[in-house]
């Protein structure tokens, strides 16, 4: 997964994450170079040196003299402030560029999973909680930023220790090459911290799922809870939630902190046994000596920060993975990209369902509808109806296009509702839902949201024929009054009303209503239905309804039950084969 993550990260990033390395190996060479001129400034104010370092600094002064620079006290000074200052130039100008590639990366994989999130078809919205898509798009694209970070720092310390290295190495090859075998070895040993991390990284991102999960629920079922005196069970459940999440933060800081205390132990036995090797054994000289040391103090904790750094990408592997498996599972559902010139369709004559059976898991050998035969003539009104789980809302469903048949086909004007004709059919429809969902907007906002283009007379117009006119006129604001979170400054009836409007000012062909007044006492239920009253023989209405005494106004009745037509015709035969008064 580490090696899918860097070649999506290159693929992005390309010339800009080249530019990065190359300014961190241009910071180590500033920070090399700044180190080594410290030979020569103790040289010059007289510090003794005979071999090795001595002879080092003589060779840049002889390097200054070729490029015209006299050595001496301040001429070493202003050398080793103009390092200082580039470097500092160079990391500042590598942060910037760095914070754009992390940032800029995390934007680009959270827009490219929304953007084919936004054209999955509805059976795969269906199959995925609310909760799962919020955590990948949000908390999971923030670790994979996090880990991005690590990236570059992880490449900054190998060039830093790289150089360091180097410079010791100028000193003294058999020590250089000793602290290479002492960090080697402490990268090998402490290998089995990362392979925990890994772990602790999955745990992790299941417990902090786990908590969206509940958070989402509890605040979609706080009404329940409230009226049931559940708020103690809920907040025992969200304490175990988050006790979890404690549980594996504590423990990959355990691994953390274990690797940072084996390193800085491991790396203070392995400079004591550098400094009597160089005392007792190569008898160093005393400067070449302190330098070295003051190198290998540098080096082996930059081992230990390589093997955190690896700690924490691999660690946060497991949520690139989510992004990538999300991204992958709504591709594979992905419907066709609506065209740039989309038309609405008319209606003229019909829609048909010819033999249509359709299953939500196809697992299951229970179809939710089976062999439906039924035809919605235009510019009439057709009611719905059965009991709750007969298929009614997965027939509306199939007529929006959410859902493909599994057997069977559904007919528009004779013409089969397929991938080219689907958007230019939706385009067609306007959609009332049993639960009205409204922007937390004006009245006047939530309508434009269906047609950008209409004026303000066009939705007063609409508000009239949906019965809602009066009422918003009599508001603080009007037609500029802000609704609420969902709408929740309207009562449920003024809600529906501004659906109706809504759906309606998008000229539609076709107008279906999903259950839309099964919630609404009995006087909302009747301006809705005034409503459609007004408007009726003027476009196709389809109405589903779970009681058949609210659908009276209906030219024609279909009657489901167990996912089947039981009974369908004129309102007056199916009220005579009920028996409805």
């Amino acid at each position: 997964m580490l090696t899918t993550y860097i070649r999506f990260f290159l693929n992005y990033a390309g010339n800009r994450a080249w530019l990065s390395l190359g300014l961190a190996i241009l910071l180590g060479l500033t920070q090399g170079i700044g180190l080594v001129m410290i030979l020569p400034f103790l040289h010059i104010i007289g510090v003794a040196t005979s071999n090795g370092s001595g002879g080092y600094a003589q060779w840049i002064f002889d390097l200054m003299q070729k490029v015209g620079v006299q050595p001496s006290f301040f001429s070493v000074l202003c050398i080793y402030f103009a390092i200082v200052s580039l470097h500092a130039i160079v990391v500042r100008f590598r942060e910037i560029l760095n914070a754009d590639l992390v940032q800029g990366f995390t934007q680009y994989l959270r827009n490219k999973l929304y953007a084919v999130f936004c054209h999955a078809d509805w059976l795969c919205f269906l199959k995925t909680p609310d909760a799962d898509i919020i955590y990948v798009l949000t908390a999971d694209l923030s670790r994979v930023g996090l880990a991005t970070q690590q990236v570059f720092q992880l490449i900054g310390s190998i060039v830093i220790v790289v150089i360091h290295l180097i410079v010791s190495m100028i000193i003294s090859v058999p020590m250089t090459l000793s602290a290479m075998a002492c960090g080697g070895v402490f990268l090998v040993a402490l290998r089995p911290f990362n392979r925990k991390a890994a772990r602790f990284g999955t745990s992790l991102r299941n417990s902090m799922g786990d908590m969206y999960t509940a958070v989402t629920e509890h605040i979609g079922g706080m009404k329940v809870a409230k009226s049931y005196n559940l708020e103690q069970q809920y907040k025992k459940h969200f304490r175990s939630v988050t006790d979890s999440i404690t549980t594996q933060m504590i423990s990959f800081t355990k691994i953390n902190t274990a690797t940072r205390l084996s390193y800085q132990v491991g790396a203070a036995v392995a400079i004591c046994v550098f400094l009597t090797v160089g005392v007792k054994i190569i008898k160093m000289p005393s400067l070449d000596l302190i330098v070295i040391v003051f190198l290998f103090a540098r080096i082996l904790p930059g081992f230990s920060g390589l093997q955190q750094y690896v700690q924490r990408i691999i660690n946060a592997m497991p949520s690139f993975k989510a992004v990538l498996d999300m991204e992958i599972r709504f591709k594979e559902a992905r419907e066709p990209i609506p065209p740039i010139n989309l038309t609405a369709l008319t209606l003229g004559t019909q829609i048909e369902f010819n033999n249509v059976s359709f299953r939500y898991d196809k697992g299951n050998a229970e179809f939710t509808l089976k062999d439906i035969n039924l035809v919605i003539p235009a510019n009439s009104m057709t009611a719905v109806a059965g009991p709750s789980g007969a298929g009614k809302s997965t027939i509306a469903d199939l007529i929006l296009g959410l859902l493909t048949p599994e057997q069977g086909c559904i007919s528009i004007d004779e013409k089969v509702l397929d991938a080219d004709l689907l958007h230019s059919w939706r385009l067609s429809v306007g959609y009332v839902p049993q639960e009205t969902f409204l922007f937390h907007e004006s009245i006047r906002d939530n309508l434009l949201r269906a047609c950008p283009e209409s004026t303000e007379a066009d939705m007063w117009r609409c508000l009239a024929m949906a019965a809602a006119d009066k009422f918003v006129s009599n508001l603080p604001k009007g037609i500029h009054t802000i609704v609420g979170d969902r709408g929740v400054r309207l009562s449920g009836g003024e809600r529906q009303r501004i659906a109706l409007a809504r759906a309606l000012l998008r000229n539609p062909s076709l107008l279906l209503l999903d259950e839309a007044t099964s919630s609404l006492d009995v006087e909302n239920e009747r301006q809705i239905q005034r409503a459609l009253q007004q408007i009726h023989g003027l476009l196709t209405i389809v109405v589903i309804a779970h009681r058949l005494s609210t659908i009276q106004g209906a030219d024609h009745v279909v009657v489901l039950d167990s996912g089947r037509v039981v009974e369908q015709g004129p309102w007056q035969e199916i009220r005579r084969l009920r028996k409805i008064d």
